[in-house]
């Protein structure tokens, strides 16, 4: 079924989310130093400096505390505009012995990843997009399977998955009004295009004003379940 298949590839994008530790450990493989060398044909007798730009803000590290403690952060104002002052711009270089221990060292709090803010705010999340999915399919089988499709939005790390998850936030407060609506499945489809093209939300916006507000009618036999 084509819903089953388009959450089975979701849930498996969603699950492999990009947090600070996960970013961290995937710049410190052997895998991607070999990766760069051989991007930038460097000879064998060659050295090579990499240099990775970050800009950890307040919400990423929250996100990388156990969850308690992270909330406590994220609910304390002036802690936070105090670790802001802090979480500019950083260069890390990964090719120094303190640079890659700094990263190898973050990215080996993998195996404590499941109790940290993010993970759970994560598995909330995807649990509330099942669920959603399961509720809207009897009803809507299109619109849910595009539901399912959605998740390609939300991607990448820091700035650029909150707009990610921002589009897609609003695309799903839309489910509401297209659910009864026969064209609702197609206009989720174009506002999802419009997402991509645009992450800023702007063709977004200029795509969620073109909406008809009149109705449609949804035939049910059309768009019932079979079992």
């Amino acid at each position: 079924m084509e819903l089953t298949a388009a959450a089975a590839r979701g849930l498996a994008l969603w699950m492999s989310f990009e947090d600070t530790i996960r970013v961290a450990d995937l710049k410190t493989r052997s895998t991607r130093f070999a990766r760069v060398r051989d991007e930038v044909r460097a000879e064998p007798d060659q050295l090579v400096g990499i240099t990775e730009f970050m800009k950890p803000r307040v919400a990423e590290i929250a996100g990388t505390l156990p969850a308690r403690l992270g909330r406590r952060l994220l609910a304390a104002p002036r802690l936070c505009r105090a670790l802001a002052l802090w979480t500019g711009g950083k260069q890390i270089r990964t090719t120094t012995v303190s640079g890659f221990l700094f990263l190898h060292t973050l990215g080996g709090l993998k195996r404590w990843r499941r109790a940290t803010l993010r993970y759970q705010e994560e598995n909330a999340r995807i649990e509330q997009w099942l669920e959603r999915m399961a509720r809207l399919a009897p009803r809507n089988y299109g619109l849910a399977t595009e539901l399912a499709k959605a998740q390609r939005l939300i991607k990448g790390y820091g700035e650029t998955h909150e707009r990610g998850w921002r589009n897609f936030m609003t695309l799903v407060a839309q489910l509401d009004r297209l659910e009864a609506r026969a064209d609702g499945a197609a206009i989720f489809a174009r506002l999802q295009e419009a997402a991509l093209t645009d992450e800023e939300g702007r063709a977004l916006a200029t795509e969620l004003n073109r909406i008809p507000s009149a109705p449609a009618a949804r035939s049910e036999a059309g768009n019932a379940v079979t079992t």
